[in-house]
Formats: C-alpha cells, sequence, structure tokens
C-alpha cells in the first residue's frame, strides 16, 4: 500500500473512530445519571466498567490465511475485513493498593468481509483476566498501564451482523496490553491486541490462517 493510500486509510479509521468512540460516551451519559459516580482507586475499591471498542486492523499485516493448501490465493487484511472492527464490553477491577489493581473482562466485537471473499462477518467474544498499573496521578486522575489474557471464542456468520446464524465457531488465545487514562468515572484506553486464530477454522476447510493484530480503542465508564 503507497503512502497516499496510507494516509487515506488512516484518516478514515481515525474520523471513524472518533465518531464511534463519541456515539458511546453520549450514549452511556444518557443511560447513567451524573449521580452516579465511578469509585475512586485505593486499597479495597472496586470498579465496574461498561465500554465500547472500535478496532483498528492493520492495512499491511500481510496475508490471513498462513497454511491453506498451495496455489491458495490468501487475500490481506485490508482486503479482507470490509473496515476495523467494532462492539464493547463489560468489566469489573478490584484495587489491592494504591498502585495495583486486577481486573476481568467480557467483550463481543465485529468484523464483516466483502462479498469477494464470501461475504459475512466475524465476530469475536474475548474473555481476559488482566492487571492495572497506576504510572501517575492521584485516586480519579490517574494513567495507568493494562496486560489482558485469556480466550476468544471467534464466530463465523453469513450476516453483517452481531446477530445470525454460526457457519463455524472456535477458541483461540487473546491477549492485549496499552495504556489507559482514568477520568473520575470517564475512562479512555488504547491497547495492541493479538490472536492467533481470529477467524474460526480458517476461511473455507478450516486450514487455519495469520494472527490478527489489532488496535483496539476503548471509551467507556465505571461506577
Amino acid at each position: 500500500m503507497d503512502a497516499k493510500a496510507n494516509v487515506a486509510y488512516l484518516s478514515r479509521a481515525g474520523r471513524s473512530g472518533v465518531i464511534f468512540l463519541a456515539a458511546i460516551l453520549l450514549a452511556a451519559g444518557l443511560a447513567f445519571p451524573d449521580a452516579v459516580r465511578a469509585a475512586s482507586s485505593g486499597p479495597g475499591v472496586w470498579d465496574f466498567m461498561i465500554y465500547g471498542n472500535y478496532d483498528l486492523v492493520s492495512p499491511n499485516s500481510g496475508a490471513v490465511v498462513s497454511n491453506e493448501p498451495s496455489g491458495t490465493i490468501s487475500p490481506a487484511w485490508n482486503k479482507f475485513f470490509n473496515d476495523n472492527g467494532y462492539g464493547g464490553g463489560v468489566g469489573v477491577a478490584y484495587w489491592f493498593s494504591d498502585v495495583w489493581a486486577v481486573r476481568a473482562m467480557a467483550q463481543t466485537d465485529l468484523f464483516t468481509t466483502p462479498s469477494t471473499y464470501g461475504g459475512g462477518s466475524t465476530q469475536s467474544s474475548a474473555f481476559t483476566g488482566g492487571i492495572e498499573a497506576k504510572l501517575l496521578g492521584n485516586a480519579e486522575y490517574y494513567l495507568y498501564a493494562v496486560v489482558d489474557l485469556g480466550g476468544a471464542f471467534e464466530a463465523n456468520m453469513p450476516g453483517q451482523g452481531f446477530f445470525g446464524k454460526t457457519t463455524a465457531s472456535s477458541w483461540t488465545t487473546y491477549a492485549d496490553a496499552g495504556l489507559g487514562l482514568n477520568l473520575s468515572w470517564v475512562f479512555l484506553e488504547a491497547k495492541v491486541a493479538y490472536m492467533p486464530q481470529a477467524l474460526a477454522g480458517g476461511i473455507s476447510g478450516g486450514y487455519g490462517q495469520n494472527a490478527l493484530w489489532s488496535v483496539p480503542l476503548t471509551a467507556g465508564f465505571n461506577f
């Protein structure tokens, strides 16, 4: 992909990401009154989270299918997916000191594919456990690092929505790491995520495929 195409891709991704995350913040703000306030960090504090994801998929991450039979043409990620993914989830974190917290997260994200490669979509539902480490700030406003590890249930569907008949499904490892910013009851995260088997059973016949690297951008609320 040349430089001009890369710039255009990043521009579209950035605009779409801002719109999507802004919509999540607006919806959550309407659903939960201002009187509901997030717990601050600190020993013994629990945080309950609801959030939305916008998943940037690399336009130059290589072929999807790594070990299909010889002679099979494997599409690149930027051709296999129509656009970046999106979704959301819930989570809970427990702070056992002023700096360290453990957390558990459950989320689902959707990636759609063009008709050239069979259409349909891939729904990825990840269930993880992780650690947060406060880097700087106070109990309510702080920058933190986060690492999550767990599994994801991958489901291929003929339609391009969250609900539909599953044509193939399988489990894969899921991991991500990145930075977060907590602003009282609002939090933002930017991470790099990895799945070694992002498509259930491969594109056709269950041959398997390359890992999916993505950049989940997260915005949400904690209570």
